[in-house]
C-alpha cells in the first residue's frame, strides 16, 4: 500500500508548465517592446534622404539645424518635422566637402552640431 507521501499530486506537474508559460510569454513580450522601440528610433525609409537632396534642403534654406555623428551619418533638421531626415556621407569623404562638390560652400550651411562616437 502507498504512503501519502509517494502519492503524486497532477497539480504539482500543472503550476510548473503554467509558470513556465507566463515566464515564456514575459520573456517574449519583453522582446517585442525592445523591437518596437528599435524601429520607432531608428529613421524609417521616407526619411532617409541621398546627399544630392541634402544639398538641395540647405539651398533651399529649409534646414534648421544638422546633426553629424561619427564619421558618417548625418541628420536634418527641418522647421514643423519632429523627427530628422537622414544621409549617410560616403566612406573617406568630409561633410564640408561633399557639400562643396554638390555646390552649397560651407558659409551657406546652418548650425552644424559635431558628436564623435
Amino acid at each position: 500500500m502507498q504512503s501519502e507521501k509517494e502519492i503524486s499530486s497532477p497539480w504539482k506537474s500543472r503550476i510548473f508548465v503554467l509558470v513556465f508559460i507566463a515566464v515564456l510569454a514575459l520573456i517574449v513580450a519583453g522582446f517585442m517592446w525592445i523591437v518596437q522601440n528599435a524601429k520607432a528610433t531608428l529613421p524609417q525609409t521616407s526619411e532617409i534622404i541621398s546627399m544630392e537632396e541634402v544639398a538641395k534642403q540647405i539651398e533651399s534654406g529649409s534646414v534648421d539645424s544638422i546633426l553629424l555623428q561619427g564619421d558618417q551619418d548625418v541628420f536634418l533638421y527641418l522647421p514643423g518635422h519632429p523627427r530628422p531626415l537622414y544621409a549617410r556621407l560616403a566612406l573617406g569623404s568630409t561633410f564640408t566637402t561633399t557639400l562643396e562638390g554638390l555646390g552649397v560652400p560651407a558659409g551657406e550651411l546652418p548650425p552644424v552640431t559635431v558628436e564623435k562616437d
